[in-house]
């Protein structure tokens, strides 16, 4: 090979590596818009960070008991008789696949003058071009919206079916989400048309329902999948909320639900496909609240099922059993708004 061909040999390989860096560059920003995760894009006014396991780790609480159930050595048995000093609590165990997606977010409540937190879990199949199912699930009294997303399997299941999971805080851990009467709020913002400052119940919902409706403009919701579930306190909220916003949600939830259905609501509930749950042995809400609930229901004609545990107490059962939250995602599963047959009135 002469010089001349030598020169046009190495002209060739350059012409090739300059044709693979302009294919490289063209390519680049369709990849990084791909790479983008939109479950992880957050709204305006609102901060996100993705949850740690020493956050997750400390939101467990004092533990009393091991993860199944059985004693821990040395430890005192808790005693679900004591009522909430009672309550078992296991340490959390190490974060699965699906929590690690969970965000800790806060967000702001111009009717408190406060930022408040919530929690958020988005599945990674998520598509905005594809409406998502969404739900709404309450804490209960002292419980805080991580404490609550972590319960077992809420996200697994939530992955497995494709749903959208938020948590919000409802003001603060213990306002009931506007299902008692409240008092005023020192550093909350007065009320249009008067001097009384919003209480604290009345900023649990307006905390919850202004947070849905947010989350609903940030995700491609399906307007026929909302659905609402609650624990103890949050089952409260649950019925309160479920009844009043009855034209959003498809289905309910309350597990071990305090408060229950208020006399001549529940006509509000025939809508409403409802699934009960609660601990036969629970010293905290007494299963009578849910049995009245259901007995309102029948006289109502709302459609409903009623599972009652015999040996469950109020919390545990739920919180470290995965089993039992699976019927609340295959529940939702079921029941639309598009597919729900409702009786003729």
């Amino acid at each position: 090979m002469d010089d001349s061909e030598r020169r046009s040999s190495r002209l060739w390989r350059s012409c090739n590596v300059l044709r693979v860096l302009v294919v490289a560059v063209a390519v680049a920003p369709a990849y990084a818009q791909r790479a983008v995760d939109p479950a992880r894009v957050v709204a305006p006014g609102q901060t996100c960070a993705a949850i740690t396991q020493a956050n997750a780790d400390a939101s467990a609480g004092t533990v009393n008991i091991n993860h199944d159930g059985t004693p821990i050595a040395g430890t005192p048995a808790p005693d679900i008789s004591r009522g909430f000093k009672g309550i078992p609590r296991s340490a959390q165990p190490r974060l699965t696949a699906s929590q690690q997606r969970i965000l800790e977010c806060t967000h702001r409540v111009a009717e408190a003058n406060a930022d408040t937190p919530y929690t958020l879990f988005v599945p990674s199949t998520y598509d905005p071009q594809k409406p998502a199912p969404l739900v709404v699930d309450l804490h209960g009294l002292n419980i805080t919206p991580l404490q609550q997303i972590l319960f077992d399997g809420t996200t697994d299941f939530a992955e497995r079916y494709g749903f959208i999971v938020l948590a919000p805080m409802g003001f603060n851990l213990s306002s009931w989400w506007g299902s008692r009467p409240g008092t005023p709020v020192e550093a909350a913002a007065v009320k249009p048309g008067g001097d009384v400052r919003y209480s604290n119940t009345e900023l649990a919902e307006i905390d919850t329902m202004n947070l849905l409706k947010s989350i609903r403009e940030q995700y491609n919701v399906d307007s026929d999948r909302i659905y609402l579930m609650g624990h103890s306190m949050g089952g409260a909220g649950t019925y309160y909320l479920g009844g009043k916003y009855n034209d959003i949600w498809a289905g309910l939830a309350p597990i071990s639900g305090a408060g229950g259905i208020a006399d001549g609501a529940a006509e509000r509930y025939k809508s409403l496909p409802t699934l009960i749950m609660h601990g036969a042995k629970d010293s905290i809400v007494s299963p009578a609240t849910s049995r009245r609930a259901v007995a309102a229901l029948q006289g109502a004609g709302a459609p409903h099922i009623y599972l009652e545990f015999p040996d469950k107490d109020h919390e545990f059962w739920i919180r470290r059993g995965a089993a039992q939250m699976e019927k609340v995602f295959l529940f939702f599963n079921l029941v639309s708004k598009r597919t729900t047959v409702l009786p003729q009135k």
